[in-house]
């Protein structure tokens, strides 16, 4: 009679085993503080506002198109 574990390398599990990483592998690396002058940081903010503006036009138009075309019911 066959044992369990010679039964058991005959017919293996169908599912393949995940392998196992370390835990270190996985994490993400803790983002970089990014150090500029003040001036710098002053110039950026004032062209993401100066971006959000332009998109907030643009979907101001689209809206008005929008609002033109498709009857209030």
């Amino acid at each position: 009679m066959l044992s369990w574990k010679h039964l058991k390398m005959a017919y293996p599990s169908g599912l393949p085993r995940i392998p196992k990483r370390p835990e270190e592998e996985r994490r993400l690396p803790q983002p970089m503080p990014f150090l500029a002058p003040s001036e710098d940081l002053g110039k950026i903010l004032k062209q993401i506002l100066d971006r959000l503006d332009a998109i907030e036009k643009r979907l101001d138009k689209i809206e008005k198109i929008l609002a033109q075309s498709k009857p209030t019911l």
